[in-house]
């Protein structure tokens, strides 16, 4: 085939061509940037229909809360309440665990004549108690047990004497003080 076409005719349809493929990227680019644009705008959109939903449910809870405020104080209130109430029964001296671990400290052959517990004996004033004995070995016994245990802090002995009952003729008397850490 010949090319009978001159050189500038030929020069033109090259240019013409090259416009023609600028024109379709020019076309491309601006399809593009449309579309991002829309893009953009709908997520826009989106999330400002989002964001007044959830200010909303904000609002919403907002109020809900304060409904619920008061009713927290109440609770926190009572809570309180409890926990002194807990404090004060903390305590409190249970004399029967008192008598029940005195009977364990108390040792075989010696009963116990005496004893007044009152809740000053728990806060320092100390108590006495007048036991009797089989024997002076039983009766010494019972000073050593007494001194020993964690139920007393201060044990002290007035002595014994040999006047006692029936059956357990040495008496003895000591002074002692409760420790409330003992009865736990």
């Amino acid at each position: 085939m010949i090319n009978l076409l001159s050189d500038q005719r030929k020069d033109d349809i090259r240019a013409a061509r090259a416009n023609v493929i600028l024109v379709r990227y020019s076309a491309l680019i601006l399809l593009a940037t449309l579309f991002v644009a829309g893009s953009l705008y709908v997520s826009y959109s989106l999330l400002q229909v989002t964001k007044s939903s959830n200010e909303a449910i904000i609002e919403s809870n907002d109020t809900k809360a304060d409904i619920y405020s008061d009713t927290k104080a109440e609770v926190d209130a009572l809570s309180a309440k409890l926990t002194d109430a807990s404090n004060i029964l903390n305590q409190e001296v249970r004399y029967s665990q008192v008598l029940v671990k005195l009977g364990q400290i108390t040792p075989a052959g010696t009963i116990l004549d005496k004893l007044t517990l009152t809740s000053a004996n728990f806060a320092g004033t100390p108590a006495e108690i007048t036991a009797y004995a089989k024997s002076n070995t039983e009766a010494t016994t019972l000073q050593t047990q007494f001194q020993s245990s964690p139920l007393f802090s201060n044990v002290t002995s007035q002595g014994t004497e040999t006047q006692g009952i029936d059956g357990y003729p040495v008496t003895v008397k000591m002074t002692v003080t409760f420790n409330k850490t003992g009865i736990q």
